[in-house]
């Protein structure tokens, strides 16, 4: 690996490990804030689901603000409110938590999309170590954030605001590494009329993949504990397990990025990604008493998952216009439809009064990944639809 390469490797690792502060920090702590100020179980969720959201609904603004303003200075100013916004989150109460996950939020949908088109326009050559590394980074900031939560809350006082605001600290490391490169540096997206992409098929089923591997993950993510405790694992061995599964996500969220680069189309990924998140659930239904394993198959699974679903976009788009375009259309329709995640398993719950019904529907979203996955991990372009559709 060349020097500019490792610098630009650390750099993005460094606003990588800011994705998901915001949303792994505070679900440990979520008991103790309802408590503290007097929330129902709705509103507490909505804390969560709405930066989600926005992650989708935003998505798409990114690469027109990219066509005015170099990527570098999006990015810096990006991880600085992402600061502000996890910061504001521990000055406590209501208001202070759902503007500072807003904020952060907001800020997290601009660096999600932009990072990759960037990587994409200066790394040509190195596509898959780096989207590996932001992969890699994304998953090792939930098993961290989530991990230290309530650990961090003992130590300060038996603060969750401290707790919570705590995660501001890599997001203004992150933004002050990143100052040189936006004051030197001037990436920008060409000008030109917004590309629109939602009649290409390709573009679709890039899209419906990142959507299917996000709603099953929010949706074990949310769920998981209560499943295994419903096995007879106390509360302790449960989150245990639950990190074990989000820890494992970090080698094959590495991995699949580099290798899906080097090959012109990627079916025994997605075969293998998919058959190892399916067999994990269908594991912790079977033989719960094993669910170590389990963890392990779904961690692989979920976290080559992530990797496929964001290196997709880049080997799939062509020029970097497209790349944008799709990156943006990807996350858009994804994280919108994977808000809806957690309420079905919920609702299966609800309705069964089991735990094994909602563990089948999470294996049919896993299973269904396969479904636009072939379609998309097939050697084609998308920028070539589009000028063929023109």
């Amino acid at each position: 690996m060349s020097r500019p390469v490792a610098r630009m490797a650390g750099l993005i690792f460094l606003l990588a490990i800011n994705l998901r502060t915001v949303f792994a920090s505070l679900p440990p702590l979520v008991t103790d804030i309802r408590h503290d100020l007097g929330l129902s179980g709705a509103v507490a969720g909505l804390i969560t689901t709405l930066p989600v959201v926005l992650l989708g609904a935003l998505a798409p603004v990114a690469p027109r603000l990219a066509q005015r303003v170099p990527i570098e200075r999006i990015l810096v100013a990006c991880a600085l409110l992402t600061a502000a916004g996890v910061g504001v989150r521990g000055v406590g109460g209501a208001a202070a938590l759902f503007a500072g996950s807003l904020l952060a939020g907001a800020a997290i949908a601009f660096t999600q999309v932009l990072l990759p088109v960037l990587i994409r326009d200066r790394y040509k050559h190195t596509v898959g170590l780096l989207m590996g590394v932001m992969s890699a980074g994304i998953t090792l900031s939930a098993a961290v954030c989530s991990g230290l939560a309530v650990p961090l809350e003992h130590l300060l006082g038996g603060s969750w605001q401290a707790s919570l605001a705590v995660w501001a600290i890599p997001a203004v490391v992150a933004a002050a590494a990143w100052l040189p490169r936006a004051v030197r540096d001037h990436t920008e997206v060409e000008r030109g009329p917004a590309l629109s992409l939602w009649r290409i098929p390709l573009a679709w089923s890039v899209a419906v993949f990142f959507a299917m591997q996000s709603m099953a993950f929010y949706g074990t993510l949310a769920w998981l504990p209560s499943i295994l405790r419903d096995d007879g694992y106390h509360a302790g061995a449960a989150g245990g397990l639950t990190a074990l599964a989000q820890i494992v996500q970090f080698a094959p969220a590495f991995l699949v990025p580099v290798v899906a680069a080097r090959r012109p189309s990627q079916g025994a990924l997605l075969a293998g990604i998919v058959g190892f998140a399916v067999a994990g659930l269908i594991g912790l239904v079977s033989a719960p008493g094993v669910a170590v394993l389990w963890m392990v198959f779904l961690g692989i699974g979920q976290g080559g998952a992530l990797g496929m679903a964001l290196i997709l976009p880049v080997l799939r788009g062509g020029d970097i216009r497209t790349v944008a375009a799709l990156t943006a259309m990807s996350m858009c329709a994804g994280y919108l439809i994977a808000s809806v995640g957690p309420f079905l398993v919920g609702a299966a719950h609800d309705l069964s009064g089991n735990w094994t019904v909602p563990v089948v529907v999470l294996i049919a979203m896993t299973a269904f990944e396969a479904v636009p996955g072939v379609n998309a991990v097939r050697d084609r372009s998308v920028a070539h639809a589009v000028a063929a559709a023109a």
